[in-house]
């Protein structure tokens, strides 16, 4: 009797076991038919054409498309005609950044095309970021008749070696695009020459990142650049609201050293350094990306006459020559006859932004700025004007309030100081004994990290000259930002469970992907307690941070009044693992099972930007096998193999097992 019903679980527990892989083979990815592309010719392109007869009868009525080269090389892909039929009932996807020939279905395209048209394309190329292009048609109600399908894709293609688009710099360990170049020591008339790119130049470089390419001459030499392709997503209006190129004249980030700020398209363009060093920043901030940019640098010696600077910020916006914009709020103007003294305020504009009426926005100095063009002003700086402006957010529970800058440059005391003025500056105001008073200031060149509420209200307030008194060579006064009321807490991965700061991670949804802390880059809330939980099928977790700064000393405990990091292979705690706290280099984290949890917890003291990983499901391989194979042999081994489909299991099928080890174990 016990042989039998045993026999019986495991033919369910087998059963089962399938229909869960096969589920989630069909969750990751589509099985379609496929074609592979590798003609090769060093001096023309290949071809490829696609049309009804080989469409029709198409595996799940989906065809993917390969073209694959070396591993030294990548693809070029130029679309020449493209006919579809209308309704978007056929759809061309195109992926150019796979590393195996396998798209998942979470994969995501970088193009994507469906609409009906008989015109020929000669569109840029698009360029894969390795020796994979993959290319996915999928059909909806296909015809049954050739006659009846007007489908044709007809492309050329062509591998280029990477070592045509490679950076010449020496890359700083464990970063993504951060690069030094150092003049040659010889005494040779060449200092050193080179070219360096944008991250997977020609693809499109990735969506938020950040760049450094520093140069370190000999102190007889200089830095020229000299720009051959620069293309960054369009800019909407005035200003480098995104993606921008800056270059200071300098090894670090002086407010004071920056040269130009670069954002649209321009021809040839030339830069040189007046010293050995200088400095080039690509910030990525917005979700669109583009091609990039590719430029050649050169050391060259200091006795040459220096060439003429480029024009300063030739495409940033004038703040004070915009007209006011309109206020998306409710906006209560109260401006004054009677000009401000240095030392008393004089709130010319009051904003509210209530969650009940926009989630979110854009608010900007322009608004009150606007309304000072075309006033008399005394050419006598000290007796500029005072201006203010008090911005208040009021959301409702349990939403939280975020700000993202998109423009910002207020003058610092001055040269060579990152110190703000009172008088000239953004206040972010907390409310403290009943009153809101100044936690931070926020001025200079460079756009603040994300500012994050704890509770349901967040003020600014905006104190300023006009005409502005500059202390940098960026010629914009003011900022711009995006609000923003949430209830996830700034984290846009894993599901969340209510509203609370609690966040779920499924091998069957998506099995790699980013999570961090709240508001990351920004500095994360105070008093906030948040879990991030992993469920893995056959999986294990791994955890790869890539950025950790956690206030917090010692023993990272709460006698230390420290915010930490936990880890856990259980709900509860885990022994195993000690709390994570301060400012540590790359790691790694790795669980044990197919569950993990990694618990947040901040305090009301000290707040710091928080972390930043990558999750991935990565399969248990030996220690599964090893335990399917022996499941007859031992209690453990079936014990182990019974847990590992456990979860997938119906409720109806657990039961029945339940009751039938029961019965064994009374046999």
């Amino acid at each position: 009797m016990a042989a039998v019903c045993l026999t019986l679980v495991l033919a369910l527990i087998l059963a089962s076991g399938q229909r869960v892989a096969g589920n989630k083979q069909s969750q990751l990815w589509l099985d379609c038919s496929c074609l592979h592309a590798n003609e090769r010719n060093a001096t023309q392109w290949g071809s490829l054409s696609i049309n009804a007869s080989q469409a029709l009868g198409a595996k799940n009525n989906c065809l993917m498309i390969f073209i694959g080269g070396m591993a030294d090389e990548l693809v070029a892909f130029q679309l020449q005609q493209l006919q579809l039929r209308p309704g978007c009932l056929d759809t061309v996807e195109v992926f150019p950044y796979l590393r195996e020939p396998v798209i998942e279905n979470s994969t995501l395209s970088a193009f994507t095309w469906c609409q009906h048209s008989t015109m020929s394309r000669n569109a840029t190329p698009i360029y894969s970021a390795g020796k994979l292009l993959g290319l996915r048609l999928s059909f909806r109600q296909p015809p049954t008749k050739l006659a009846d399908w007007p489908l044709n894709l007809t492309a050329t293609y062509r591998f280029l070696k990477q070592e045509l688009f490679k950076t010449n710099g020496r890359l700083v360990p464990h970063s993504f695009c951060d690069f030094y170049f150092f003049a040659s020591t010889g005494t040779e008339g060449n200092l050193g020459q080179g070219y360096f790119h944008s991250p997977r130049f020609p693809a499109h470089y990735p969506a938020h990142i950040k760049c450094a390419y520093k140069f370190i001459g000999r102190p007889d030499s200089r830095v020229e650049l000299l720009f051959e392709e620069l293309q960054l997503p369009p800019v909407v209006s005035g200003g480098c609201q995104l993606d921008a190129l800056t270059i200071f004249d300098a090894e670090s980030a002086h407010m004071n050293a920056v040269i130009d700020v670069l954002c649209t398209p321009c021809p040839t363009r030339r830069i040189l350094s007046s010293g050995p060093d200088l400095l080039l920043e690509f910030n990525a901030s917005s979700n669109r990306t583009a091609k990039g940019f590719r430029g050649k640098y050169k050391f060259v010696p200091n006795e040459q006459q220096a060439m003429p600077m480029a024009p300063i910020l030739e495409a940033a916006s004038i703040a004070l020559k915009q007209p006011p914009a309109k206020a998306n709020s409710v906006q209560e103007e109260e401006a004054k006859k009677k000009d401000a003294g240095p030392g008393r305020p004089n709130q010319h504009c009051r904003q509210i932004y209530d969650s009940r009426v926009n989630k979110s926005g854009i608010f900007e100095s322009n608004q009150l700025l606007g309304l000072f063009i075309g006033t008399s002003i005394s050419k006598n700086i000290d007796a500029a004007k005072v201006v203010q402006c008090r911005y208040e957010f009021e959301g409702q529970k349990p939403e939280q309030i975020q700000i993202k800058f998109h423009d910002f440059n207020i003058p610092t005391e001055h040269e060579n100081s990152s110190h703000c003025r009172d008088e000239d500056a953004l206040h972010v105001l907390a409310e403290a004994r009943g009153k809101y008073e100044t936690q931070e200031l926020l001025c200079g060149a460079f756009l603040p990290k994300p500012l994050m509420s704890s509770g349901q209200k967040l003020q600014l307030q905006f104190v300023g000259k006009y005409p502005p008194k500059m202390t940098n060579k960026v010629q914009y006064y003011g900022f711009r930002a995006e609000y923003r009321f949430l209830t996830n807490f700034g984290i846009m991965s894993g599901v969340q469970q209510g509203n609370e700061c609690t966040f779920v991670y499924n091998s069957s949804e998506r099995i790699s992907g980013l999570f961090h802390s709240p508001n990351f880059p920004g500095y994360y809330m105070e008093n906030v307690v948040c879990n991030y939980y992993f469920y893995g099928a056959d999986e294990r977790i791994v955890l790869r941070f890539t950025y950790f700064d956690v206030e917090g000393i010692s023993t990272c405990d709460h006698q230390s009044a420290s915010d930490y990091v936990e880890f856990s292979n259980f709900m509860s705690t885990d022994r195993k693992y000690s709390k994570y706290c301060g400012k540590l280099p790359d790691f790694e984290v790795h669980s044990d099972g197919r569950f993990f949890r990694v618990t947040f917890y901040s305090n009301d003291r000290f707040v710091a930007n928080g972390f930043r990983a990558l999750y991935t499901f990565e399969s248990l391989g030996t220690k599964s096998s090893l335990a399917h194979s022996d499941m007859g042999d031992s209690t453990g081994s079936m014990q182990s193999y019974v847990s590992s489909g456990w979860q997938n299991l119906p409720k109806f099928i657990i039961i029945t097992i339940t009751a039938l080890i029961l019965l064994i174990l009374k046999s």
